[in-house]
């Protein structure tokens, strides 16, 4: 009968040799990939309450008093869900969710999906939201 700890090391020691052969044939590592800088989020200046801050959300954003919302904004004026900022292939667009009063854009209702473009101001409550575009973060 074969000593097991004999049977061990012979594996290993193959095991060794194997993996020096195999490493020598496999040559350089292959260069790093680019990294494409593709939109993922969306950028907005929100005026509320006496503050004013900057936020870098994802592709869409929920703009409500709820909870759930991506941006939460404490207002009796503003709905639960009051509108929703998206990005899309061809744009960012805003939408009114059906909020008692309203989405304006540049002073303008929203009545349905409208495009944005950089630095278009849209109302929300007493809120005032500037789209400053699109970026690419983590």
């Amino acid at each position: 009968m074969t000593d097991p700890r004999l049977v061990t090391l012979g594996l290993s020691a193959a095991f060794a040799v194997y993996v020096v052969l195999v490493r020598d044939r496999r040559g350089a590592p292959p260069a790093r990939a680019i990294e494409a800088s593709i939109p993922t989020g969306i950028e907005l200046t929100v005026a509320h309450a006496g503050t004013i801050k900057t936020y870098r959300f994802g592709r869409r954003i929920l703009v409500g008093r709820a909870p759930s919302a991506d941006l939460r904004l404490d207002d009796p004026r503003v709905s639960r869900l009051h509108a929703r900022i998206e990005m899309r292939d061809d744009g960012v667009y805003v939408e009114d969710l059906g909020s008692r009063n309203g989405t304006a854009v540049d002073g303008e209702a929203v009545t349905g999906p409208r495009r944005l473009e950089v630095d278009d101001e849209m109302t929300v409550g007493a809120a005032a939201l500037v789209f400053r575009g699109v970026g690419a973060w983590r």
